[in-house]
């Protein structure tokens, strides 16, 4: 047999080294692809927690930073509107004569009066820097300064490890490091560009979103190993496509024959996508919306910024009509993050990175009500930004704790504060569920 020369087996190397090992195959109209940070180690069965539970936690992922002031409103104090300005938003879904939604939450609103709706202030972490990737890095990791594999990504390494393919789910451009487990694979569906990514609207070059899969890649392998990583990721993608394939929306809204071509993607689309794969007998642990809009508002903002939340509302509003009809409202919630929230004073035009957000957690088994302490819009930091009053290990430790009933000590690598944002009546009888909605939790 003749050996073969180097130079193809180094230049798939380098190839599969940059995307993680993955494969991709379309599925209805979808690019769908099976990563992994290092699947060569993922051999266990069940991470060292146990199975867990069966409910799923979706995440929607505003990035470019959301400007949270202007989406939970503090219009019980002048002092916001002498910072705003003209940005300042006048006329607020009142929630509690103290803060409001943007007039464009309209659905987000109604699930406050349903008691469904958690909204957790001041949420940051310690000495943020406010650069984009870096903040993103220490949202999706866990851990300030953002090394190592991502918090989702170990909540699913110590829950079912390489049992379930299908346990982690991003619908975006490309994987998300947040689920970048050590054994877990993760799966990304995005329209049919193959390996190709398509870029969310607030990154500036290219390198930026090579950077942000950085985590996917691979250790240098023999090429023995690299065959056996392309082989693995190869068997889970026919696995995962061919339970995906029954549960993906359709590519076309009428036949091709008659015109009929995909719908443009937004937030609405992604959401009822996510819906449907949390419906069906997939039922993945993890669902992370991510790459719509763009929340980067130097400039422009009283223009961009409530677009940006009408697509929110009708994002959210669209997935759970879907999860409602289905009568799955029980087994999901839904929560936002953002790498950080924007400077308190606008800057004439839009408003600068800042610090410190307010952030959305929607559903059923939610106990609705403010969490956290908002920031003190008198004190602010040497910069014009918000002293944060909730770490965002808190924010994810409530999650793990009293969602997914996993210690989260383990996942967070310390013990943080709960907030108590889950219903304890979740999975009771009916009757709780009543005394919830009407107020009586």
């Amino acid at each position: 047999m003749t050996k073969p020369t180097q130079c193809p087996i180094v230049s798939r190397r380098q190839f599969l080294a940059g995307l993680g090992a993955t494969a991709a195959v379309s599925v209805a109209g979808y690019s769908v692809g099976i990563w992994g940070r290092n699947p060569t180690h993922a051999v266990a069965s069940i991470g060292s927690l146990g199975p867990g539970n069966d409910r799923t936690l979706v995440l929607i992922e505003m990035g470019g930073g959301n400007d949270a002031l202007s989406m939970v409103v503090p219009h019980g104090t002048d002092r916001y509107f002498d910072l705003r300005g003209d940005l300042a938003i006048t006329d607020a879904i009142d929630l509690d004569g103290s803060v409001g939604l943007h007039p464009n939450l309209s659905y987000v609103a109604d699930r406050w009066s349903q008691n469904d709706l958690a909204v957790i202030e001041g949420v940051g972490y310690p000495d943020p820097d406010l650069s984009h990737f870096s903040s993103m890095a220490t949202w999706w990791t866990g851990i300030p300064g953002g090394l190592g594999a991502g918090w989702l990504g170990r909540y699913l390494d110590a829950t079912v490890g390489a049992d379930d393919p299908l346990a982690g789910i991003v619908v975006g451009p490309g994987p998300s490091p947040a689920l970048s487990g050590e054994t877990s694979f993760v799966v990304s569906i995005q329209d049919d560009t193959g390996l190709r990514p398509s870029f969310p609207n607030w990154v500036d070059k290219p390198d930026e979103l090579m950077a942000m899969w950085s985590g996917f890649a691979a250790s240098p392998v023999d090429s023995p190993a690299l065959f056996g990583q392309v082989t693995a990721a190869i068997e889970q993608t026919v696995v995962a496509s061919g339970r995906l394939d029954d549960v993906l929306l359709p590519v076309d809204s009428e036949p091709a024959e008659q015109g009929g071509r995909r719908a443009a993607r937004t937030l609405a689309t992604d959401m009822a996508l996510a819906a449907q794969l949390v419906t069906s007998d997939i039922r993945p642990r993890v669902v992370l919306v991510h790459g719509f809009g763009d929340f980067d508002t130097h400039e422009g903002q009283a223009n961009r910024h409530p677009d940006l939340m009408t697509e929110l509302d009708d994002g959210i509003r669209a997935f759970f009509e879907i999860i409602d009809a289905a009568g799955d409202s029980e087994r999901v919630i839904l929560a936002t993050t953002s790498e950080f929230g924007r400077r308190a004073a606008s800057n004439g035009s839009g408003t600068d990175h800042g610090t410190a957000a307010a952030h959305l957690v929607i559903g059923s088994p939610v106990r609705g009500g403010r969490y956290g302490e908002s920031p003190d819009l008198t004190s602010l930091d040497e910069s014009g930004n918000l002293t944060h009053t909730v770490d965002y290990r808190s924010y994810y430790a409530s999650i793990l704790d009293e969602w997914f009933e996993i210690g989260h000590s383990d996942i967070l690598g310390g013990s943080f504060e709960t907030l108590g944002f889950v219903d304890p009546g979740v999975g009771a009888e009916p009757m709780k569920r009543i005394w919830k909605h009407l107020g009586l939790k």
